[in-house]
């Protein structure tokens, strides 16, 4: 089995002044390539540093990543860039859908911004729209649409160009319980179904047990852990 994400000895710190604060300390981990893996850690543990140094946002300057075989170490901001637009793909608590654009052209926009031709692109983007229930909604603007529903064409634009990688962040932050439970279970099945990993982060115990692993960053350093233990940990 093949790691999407594979993580070596990476280190992070800020200086501010005379200062340094260390964020990240010799971390190891790997996500499997059809597996979910949840992120779970307080507030300010670390997690979205981690997450942006993983994604390319954050140049790596200890350590390595490995993305889907490929190191970011010493890439620079270009080159950091293509390897995101091609093997990652990226899920947010707020949706970030466009609202000037129709739904169509919100899950065709990895494509586009590739270079893919809009026939190609269209026919892949009714593929995705038919496996995330939303068929026949592809002329609709996202402020017709519920926020189960705009989470649901969020995960279709993720997983548009078939990337390596999901990077989902509070995926169902923004949503009720009912509808947080569908559409992980969703996410969960297409990742598998295409073969990608998931590396997903939450404050949800609801949503980290449904992950197949999870990961406990604290202190700087990350762990494999039981969530169902972690009940009344002060880590959630």
């Amino acid at each position: 089995m093949t790691n999407a994400i594979h993580v070596e000895a990476l280190t992070h710190s800020y200086t501010r002044a005379d200062s340094r604060t260390l964020i990240l300390d010799s971390v190891e981990m790997s996500v499997p390539s059809g597996q979910s893996v949840a992120l779970i850690g307080r507030s300010g543990s670390g997690k979205s540093t981690l997450l942006n140094l993983i994604s390319g946002l954050e140049p790596v300057k200890q350590g390595n990543v490995s993305i889907n075989g490929q190191s970011l170490l010493n890439l620079n901001d270009h080159q950091r860039t293509r390897l995101r637009g091609r093997q990652i793909g990226f899920i947010y608590q707020a949706f970030n859908l466009i609202h000037t654009l129709s739904v169509k052209d919100n899950v065709a926009l990895p494509l586009a911004l590739s270079g893919v031709h809009s026939g190609t692109a269209y026919a892949r983007v009714k593929q995705l729209m038919d496996a995330v229930g939303l068929a026949g909604r592809e002329e609709d603007y996202p402020d017709r649409l519920s926020g189960g529903e705009q989470q649901r064409v969020a995960i279709a634009r993720a997983l548009v160009h078939e990337p390596a990688l999901i990077l989902a962040d509070e995926p169902t932050g923004n949503l009720d319980a009912n509808s947080g439970r569908q559409v992980m279970q969703l996410l969960r099945d297409l990742v598998q179904q295409q073969g990608s990993a998931m590396l997903l982060v939450t404050h949800s115990q609801e949503v980290a047990r449904s992950a197949d692993s999870a990961l406990l960053l604290n202190n700087g350093k990350v762990e494999v852990v039981d969530t169902l233990a972690l009940e009344q940990s002060a880590a959630w």
